[in-house]
């Protein structure tokens, strides 16, 4: 009888930790989460935004820029599950604030994006409102706890789109 209590305690130990790792292991970010996560960097002017974006399997490039007061990057990713992305990202720099814009296209949608858009809108750092119809899935959003971040995203007509602007306000200097 002792043994097989014995064996039943060291049965019951040995499948505790998997059942636990079950538990507490994460799931995986939705690939238009990534995506978003991606242009949040570039627009907020991350001057380590290609090499994150590169890190992250994308092949990014900076652009330049046609004045000192602008920077463009590029970049292209296939997102598992949406289809083949292109991103672009602008930095505007004017003297009271900075512009930072940045979109991901996915023209020809592969997989089953249906939950994409509504994975966008379950982050808590975005509220807004969004739109289903016949033509699409529709959100408009801008960041919780900073208005200046505006969000749109859509998947409609086999096209997944994500469009991040973020308006940074420069601290004033002393004269």
């Amino acid at each position: 009888m002792r043994a097989g209590l014995a064996a039943i305690a060291v049965l019951a130990l040995c499948v505790t930790p998997v059942a636990a790792q079950g538990k507490t292991k994460p799931g995986a970010v939705p690939q238009s989460v990534a995506a978003l996560e991606m242009c949040e960097t570039f627009a907020a002017g991350d001057v380590l935004a290609v090499e994150a974006a590169i890190e992250k399997g994308w092949d990014a490039y900076d652009d330049g820029g046609e004045s000192p007061y602008v920077r463009s990057y590029s970049g292209s990713k296939d997102l598992p599950g949406i289809g083949y992305a292109t991103m672009f990202a602008l930095i505007e720099s004017y003297p009271n604030l900075t512009f930072g814009y940045c979109r991901v296209d996915v023209s020809d949608v592969t997989g089953n994006a249906d939950g994409q858009v509504q994975a966008i809108q379950n982050l808590d750092r975005y509220e807004g409102e969004s739109i289903q119809n016949g033509d699409g899935i529709f959100a408009s959003l801008a960041g919780t706890d900073d208005k200046n971040r505006l969000l749109l995203t859509h998947l409609a007509q086999n096209t997944f789109v994500i469009q991040l602007s973020i308006i940074t306000p420069k601290a004033e200097t002393a004269d």
